[in-house]
């Protein structure tokens, strides 16, 4: 029986979903200058950008320095109940209300959170000193690392595999500028009818 993406020395789509660990795992971005300040009291960090731009990967990966710290992924209708955590992680605060969020203030000493909107003036009223990270990648030697990278992880044996290049990747860009989501989209598709190991084209 022909394994599925044998034909390309690969054991998988490389574009599929990844869980959080292999987020993690594969994550390149750029957490130097706040990796250490939520060690101080009152101290709230948020990652801002729109849908798709690496929000989540980049609080996956700074939660990877504050392993005892809770982390909840939010969803549209949850209503969680926030015990008091010195650090909390929260993946899409903007899907609690404001009420929630307020309580969510109260029990914690510092926050990480992603959002799709500019919350520093809530958490500054909240006694926080805000730290705002604007996520977007859109420097091209990086995304070409990214999705090659994604390409080697699924990697099944010796050998070549197919490759993404600085051609392609300003395609990409055209199309759908700092949308890595939708990047992602476009070359799972391409994947799925790759015919042969060879650079991949639009």
């Amino acid at each position: 029986m022909k394994l599925a993406f044998s034909h390309l020395n690969l054991k998988f789509n490389p574009f599929g979903e990844l869980n959080p660990e292999q987020r993690k795992q594969l994550a390149v971005v750029d957490i130097e200058k706040i990796k250490n300040i939520l060690n101080k009291p009152g101290v709230a960090i948020q990652f801002l950008a729109d849908h798709g731009r690496g929000k989540t990967t980049h609080l996956l990966s700074l939660h990877e320095l504050y392993p005892e710290a809770k982390y909840i992924k939010i969803f549209s209708g949850d209503k969680p109940d926030f015990e008091f955590h010195e650090i909390y992680f929260i993946d899409s605060i903007e899907n609690i209300s404001k009420k929630q969020r307020n309580f969510l203030y109260k029990n914690s000493s510092s926050i990480a959170c992603t959002t799709h909107t500019d919350l520093s003036r809530e958490l500054n009223r909240a006694g926080y000193e805000v730290v705002s990270k604007r996520v977007s990648l859109y420097d091209e030697n990086i995304l070409k690392k990214v999705f090659n990278d994604r390409i080697e992880y699924s990697r099944r044996g010796e050998g070549d595999i197919p490759v993404i290049d600085l051609r392609l990747i300003n395609s990409l860009k055209q199309l759908y500028g700092d949308d890595i989501r939708s990047m992602e989209h476009h070359l799972y598709e391409k994947f799925q009818t790759l015919e042969r190991i060879d650079n991949v084209k639009v």
